[in-house]
C-alpha cells in the first residue's frame, strides 16, 4: 500500500470515528452540519483510497464530488456562528451575510482574473480543472479568515459556551486552517500539488479528527447562567451587546 492510499484510509477511519462519536453522544441535532462534514470526509477519502489515482473515475470524482467539501465547510461555519452567537442574533445574522458576500466576491474575482490571464495559450486545455482549483482556494481562504475572526472573538469575549462547542470550534478550525495552509503551499508547487505537504496535512487532519472524537462529551442539562462579576468581563459583555444591537438595526434595514 502506497503512503497516499494509507493516509486516505487513515483520514476515512478518523472521520468515521468522529461522526460515530457525535451520533453515540446524541449530538447530531446540535451539530448536524459538522456530522455531515465528517461523514462526507469519511466516504470521500475511503473512495480515494480504493480508486486508481491515474484513472478517469478518480479524476471525475475529484472534479465533481470533491468541491462539495466547500459546501459542507460553509454549512459548518454557519453552524458555528449559530451556536456561538445564539444570544446575539444581530452578530449572527451579519456574520452569516458577511461570509456569503465575501465568498461570492472572492470566487467571482478569482475566476474573472483567471479567465483574463488564461484566455489563450498552452494552459487553455486545462481551464476546467484550473477553475475548480481557483474556486476551491478562494472559498477556503475566505472561510479561513472567518474562522480566524471566530477564534479572535472566543479569545477576547467571555461567551461561556459549552465544552462540546469549544471542542467543535477548535477541531474544525485546526482542520480547516491546515487545509488552507496545504492549499497555499500546493499553489506554490509547479503542478499545484506537493506529495510531502499533502501527506503531512492528511496525518494532521486524522489526528485532529481523532482528538475531536475523544474530547466530545455527553450532552448535559443546560447550565445556569454564570454571573460575570469582574469589571473587565462586564465591560467586554457590554461591548458585545452594543455591537449586537448595532448589527441588529443594520440587518433590519
Amino acid at each position: 500500500m502506497d503512503p497516499t492510499t494509507a493516509t486516505d484510509f487513515l483520514q476515512s477511519v478518523a472521520a468515521g470515528g468522529a461522526a460515530g462519536r457525535l451520533i453515540y453522544l446524541r449530538l447530531e441535532k446540535q451539530f448536524p452540519a459538522l456530522l455531515s462534514y465528517f461523514v462526507y470526509i469519511a466516504i470521500l477519502t475511503f473512495a480515494y483510497g480504493v480508486m486508481d489515482r491515474h484513472s478517469k473515475l478518480y479524476f471525475w470524482t475529484y472534479v465533481a464530488v470533491g468541491p462539495l467539501e466547500n459546501v459542507f465547510s460553509i454549512l459548518v461555519v454557519r453552524e458555528l456562528l449559530t451556536v456561538m452567537f445564539d444570544d446575539y442574533p444581530g452578530i449572527r445574522t451579519v456574520g452569516r451575510w458577511a461570509t456569503y458576500i465575501s465568498i461570492v466576491f472572492a470566487v467571482g474575482a478569482s475566476l474573472a482574473l483567471t479567465k483574463f490571464f488564461w484566455h489563450s495559450g498552452p494552459h487553455r486545455a486545462k481551464w476546467g480543472i484550473y477553475y475548480v482549483e481557483v474556486s476551491q482556494r478562494s472559498i477556503v481562504f475566505t472561510l479561513a479568515v472567518v474562522i480566524l475572526a471566530i477564534l479572535f472573538v472566543l479569545s477576547k469575549y467571555p461567551l461561556r459556551l459549552g465544552k462540546n462547542t469549544y471542542v467543535s470550534v477548535a477541531c474544525f478550525s485546526a482542520l480547516f486552517l491546515s487545509e488552507a495552509v496545504r492549499l497555499l503551499l500546493d499553489s506554490l508547487a509547479p503542478h499545484f500539488y506537493n506529495h510531502l505537504v499533502d501527506g503531512v496535512e492528511a496525518i494532521l487532519i486524522s489526528a485532529c479528527l481523532a482528538s475531536c472524537a475523544l474530547l466530545l462529551q455527553p450532552q448535559t442539562a443546560p447550565a445556569t447562567r454564570v454571573a460575570f462579576s469582574t469589571p473587565q468581563e462586564e465591560h467586554l459583555l457590554q461591548q458585545l451587546n452594543s455591537l449586537n444591537q448595532l448589527m441588529s438595526r443594520a440587518a433590519k434595514r
